[in-house]
């Protein structure tokens, strides 16, 4: 049995994303400890069977007072706790619980599910991370990517060196918990876009392109009849904390008045996708791979995404899906035109193409052995 502590900047994260190797961890035999924010989703990580305890972190990372009690915050935990290895997530852990854990002597796994705006924004907040990166990133024992360009980034600036990194596709998911589910054919086609109300993951791109597709068939459908109809629907919660969030107020607004719905957060993605015809993504974030075209590609659902870092990687253009160039409004709407003009049989069979690469790259058993072989590997040195 090894400890093995897992840190994130949120519960949310660490629930919704690393649930299913966290059981895997379990049933291996190891104590699994997670210090993150609380937040709801904190006593659900117990109910799991986690050991969890509370960390503050300011995401801003604008006063060094915070900073500093975050620091302490993880030392004060990992030094009770003495784990085998600690497992990083998000940027700002993976530079601090580095920093902690090997003062302490602990050995380090970070894993980078995007590089977010460190490599894509200038300023001193951009220029500060690329340096505490700089001082923090090699002393990990093993950093763990979910796609080549942020590997080949770090490597590039000599951030981690071969030997020490490895790639895996996502951060894994439950397959048996996304089962495939075809839409009803009833002429009308639905388009969501899931995630983080947020404008670099192009929430904005998706309800003008809506706007325009629909607009596109209010003419056409005056010599077609039947005649179609549509559904564009976003799904997420508002991220108060980060500046490119998407208010509340604007959402309701485009509930209220544009052709798209608002139809919040949830728990249960399954029960609300599963009834989508095609889920769009048209993030210009630097993504790792995202967890939502993951969860398509399970659920049999075609997708539309950006020829963007980590977006690419869960499509295979004219697959199961079509990439678009990232802030293309114009490219968007023909390519959501292109769905519709598919057809309903079109859209499952892309839609289970989507499946079949699912089950080879994406399933959690394969994404938690790779976690477990390298926690023996490293623990065993």
């Amino acid at each position: 049995m090894k400890k093995i502590i897992i840190t994130s900047n949120t519960s949310w994260f660490i629930h919704n994303f690393f649930k299913a190797s966290i059981i895997e961890f379990i049933k291996a035999g190891h104590k699994v400890y997670v210090l993150a924010p609380l937040d709801k989703y904190s006593s659900q990580l117990e109910d799991l069977g986690c050991n969890y305890s509370s960390v503050v972190v300011h995401r801003s990372g604008t006063r060094v007072s915070s900073e500093v009690s975050t620091l302490y915050s993880l030392y004060k935990h990992i030094s009770q706790i003495k784990p085998d290895v600690v497992l990083n997530f998000t940027p700002k852990m993976n530079i601090y619980s580095t920093l902690v854990s090997r003062t302490l002597g602990v050995k380090v796994i970070n894993s980078v599910a995007g590089l977010g705006s460190i490599f894509t924004e200038k300023g001193m907040k951009s220029k500060l991370g690329k340096v505490l990166l700089k001082l923090t990133q090699p002393l990990a024992h093993h950093v763990v990517f979910q796609n080549n360009e942020d590997k080949e980034i770090y490597l590039a600036n000599r951030l981690v060196s071969p030997a020490k990194c490895s790639r895996v596709h996502g951060i894994g998911l439950d397959l048996a918990s996304f089962p495939v589910h075809h839409s009803i054919d009833d002429n009308c086609v639905r388009f969501i876009l899931v995630a983080r109300m947020l404008k670099n993951k192009g929430v904005i791109d998706f309800v003008e392109a809506a706007k325009k597709v629909s607009e596109h068939y209010e003419h056409k459908n005056v010599l077609t009849k039947p005649a179609m109809t549509f559904e564009f629907s976003l799904l997420g919660f508002v991220d108060e904390q980060n500046p490119q969030r998407i208010t509340y107020e604007q959402l309701m607004e485009w509930d209220a008045s544009s052709v798209v719905n608002y139809l919040g957060e949830t728990d249960d993605v399954f029960s609300i996708v599963k009834e989508q015809d095609c889920v769009v993504l048209p993030s210009f974030y630097r993504e790792g791979l995202p967890q939502c075209l993951i969860e398509a590609c399970s659920m049999g659902k075609p997708i539309i995404t950006t020829h963007n870092v980590g977006c690419r990687d869960a499509v295979d253009d004219g697959v199961n899906g079509i990439l678009v160039t990232p802030k293309s409004q114009v490219e968007l709407v023909n390519a959501m035109v292109s769905i519709v003009e598919a057809g309903h049989q079109r859209r499952i069979d892309m839609g289970l193409l989507g499946r079949k690469k699912a089950e080879t790259e994406f399933c959690h058993l394969k994404i938690s052995k790779h976690y477990l072989n390298l926690i023996d590997n490293i623990t065993l040195k």
